[in-house]
């Protein structure tokens, strides 16, 4: 079973063209030989009418009667026939060679008064009775094959003509029209083939509009692919900086304890307190790690949740961990928004870790829950350093921390704020960070607020 090939701009505007072109001339013929055929009817009738009147007054019954009707009605005798039959049956030409002409073949067209006689041609047919005799006109219709024949001769050249110039000029157009798809499909092919290395634009041109578009949205297309090909490698690198650390600390203890372990025993709990405390640090950034790879392939189901009622909860249980004081605040109508349960959970608490980490053990932390028109925000406000407003835009990259804090003070992996943005994204939310006042940070989560019934 053969496949149908693929077809060029070129074949799809040259056949289109084509077909156009051919119809078009389909229907100027036809329109022109109908407008002439029914014309020269209506005048071949008119003339029949004009005969058929003067046979009737004159009772035309012999050859020289008939020349002088034919005299005065202008008609042509040359393609103008008239044969009498007689009451008894006989026949009368009035026209030398009538009686080979009324002994012909022929054939009438239906639903007209066309007949064709084999060996003369298309004649207009008519009868007349009067005074016991029966006329039978044949009025010519040769001019109006000749014109037709002439007519589709024209047309056919001219359409041929046409034709030719036409498929010419379709060519060059489809040339044209196919040039800048055709650079574009080349420079994508090309940026196809090298896949692990960051892309350059497509050319856009200007022109078609379709063909600039289709060239803009490749090109948004790539620059989103370069940012998510450059995050991963920036990820990677992070990801194996993070853990090359704890994993190179583990490994010279070990190699401490096996040269010196004998002679210096003493050194043996504090190398083993390093082990375990760079094995938990990679512990927990490991647990990161899949935590950002579930929420990636995660899907949520939203439903109604009491923010306010979590979020007291959260507070509640969390407040024996740290030493800073923690406040809730929230409005008496309880706040309903939309959002899974545990991710939800899973947010405060992950900002509450980030408010404890970067805040002095004295200093109050704050939970506020708020409704608005057709949002829930939650909100932790810290009396921390703040973050300062080059960093706030990265805050939320993986492996992303501020100067600031790399500190061995602060222990953590730059992944929790990355974790908190994803999980509100999967939620439909958003994320912000801002000043608080009179110092430190807040982290505001926007929700969308569910209906009331």
């Amino acid at each position: 079973m053969s496949t149908k090939q693929p077809r060029t701009y070129a074949d799809i505007i040259r056949r289109s063209f084509t077909s156009l072109l051919l119809t078009i001339g389909i229907i100027i013929v036809l329109t022109v030989s109908i407008t002439l055929v029914v014309d020269q009817l209506l005048r071949a009738q008119n003339q029949a009418e004009q005969l058929s009147a003067s046979l009737e007054t004159s009772q035309v019954t012999n050859f020289q009667d008939w020349l002088a009707i034919n005299r005065s009605s202008g008609l042509n005798s040359h393609n103008t026939f008239v044969f009498i039959r007689n009451a008894n049956g006989s026949t009368t030409s009035l026209l030398p060679h009538g009686a080979s002409l009324a002994a012909a073949d022929t054939w009438s067209v239906p639903f007209t008064h066309l007949t064709y006689i084999k060996g003369w041609g298309l004649f207009f047919a008519e009868a007349l009775k009067t005074g016991g005799r029966t006329y039978h006109l044949y009025i010519g219709m040769h001019v109006l094959v000749g014109n037709l024949h002439v007519l589709i001769s024209v047309l056919i050249i001219a359409i041929g003509i046409s034709l030719l110039i036409g498929l010419w000029f379709v060519r060059r157009l489809a040339k044209r029209i196919s040039a800048p798809t055709i650079q574009l499909a080349t420079a994508a092919q090309q940026a196809a083939a090298n896949p692990e290395m960051t892309q350059t634009e497509l050319p856009q041109p200007t022109e078609p509009v379709e063909v600039a578009q289709l060239a803009k949205d490749f090109n948004q297309l790539l620059a989103s692919q370069n940012g998510r090909l450059q995050r991963e490698r920036q990820f990677i690198s992070d990801a194996s900086h993070e853990l090359r650390t704890p994993i190179a600390t583990i490994r010279g203890n070990l190699k401490l304890i096996k040269r010196r372990g004998d002679q210096h025993p003493e050194i043996i709990p504090e190398s083993l307190g390093f082990i375990d405390q760079e094995s938990l640090r990679m512990q927990h950034l490991i647990e990161n790690l899949l935590h950002l790879s579930r929420a990636d392939r995660a899907e949520v189901v939203r439903q109604p949740i009491a923010l306010s009622t979590l979020a007291q909860g959260v507070v509640s249980h969390y407040q024996p961990l740290i030493s800073q004081p923690l406040t809730f605040m929230g409005s008496d109508e309880t706040a309903m928004a939309l959002g899974d349960t545990d991710m939800l959970h899973q947010i405060l608490t992950a900002l509450l870790d980030n408010a404890h980490k970067y805040s002095p053990a004295d200093q109050p932390i704050t939970v506020q829950v708020a409704t608005h028109a057709d949002t829930v925000t939650l909100t932790v406000a810290d009396l921390g350093d703040g973050i300062p407003a080059a960093d706030r835009a990265h805050i939320f990259e993986r492996f992303y921390r501020v100067d600031a804090s790399r500190s061995s003070k602060i222990e953590g992996s730059g992944l929790g704020l990355a974790i908190v943005a994803q999980l509100v994204q999967l939620n439909q939310g958003t994320i912000t960070v801002a000043d608080n006042v009179p110092r430190g940070t807040r982290f505001t989560v926007t929700l969308q607020a569910a209906k009331k019934n």
